[in-house]
């Protein structure tokens, strides 16, 4: 388990996750999270900030170079490599994510409303394929 004190004012969970993602010379990532549907979704995503892509049909898009409109803090800006578009990822309903061979289980304890503890399990890498499928591990 990785156990990193954040202090009040000086570290955010969005700033240890892109940390954590982009700690290895490995540029894509495996994510699995909650829509706001509930419904749960798993995928693989990179983190480059593309300002063209080519779409599923084969037509380029770009971007209208209009600034985010999502929180920082509170959404991950990562580009889906399955559907090739930008998706943005709630900090808040993601369960786990890997990088290369490293696979990382998120648990959350809300104390109230101002105070959140986050904490990075390591699981094996064994336990993917169950994550894709279940979204969690019983163990």
């Amino acid at each position: 388990m990785t156990q990193i004190n954040i202090q009040l004012g000086q570290g955010k969970v969005s700033d240890l996750l892109y940390d954590l993602m982009t700690s290895t010379k490995a540029k894509k990532f495996r994510a699995g999270f909650e829509k706001k549907n509930g419904e749960y979704r798993v995928g693989k995503f990179d983190l480059l900030n593309r300002s063209t892509w080519k779409q599923t049909d084969g037509t380029m898009y770009k971007r209208k170079g209009k600034k985010r409109t999502t929180d920082a803090d509170e959404y991950i800006l990562a580009h889906d490599l399955d559907k090739k578009a930008p998706r943005n990822i709630s900090v808040k309903r993601l369960k786990w994510f890997s990088v290369g061979k490293k696979v990382y289980k998120i648990n959350r304890l809300e104390v109230n409303e101002d105070i959140t503890i986050v904490m990075f399990d390591k699981v094996k890498f064994t336990a993917l394929k169950t994550l894709i499928t279940k979204g969690d591990i019983n163990e």
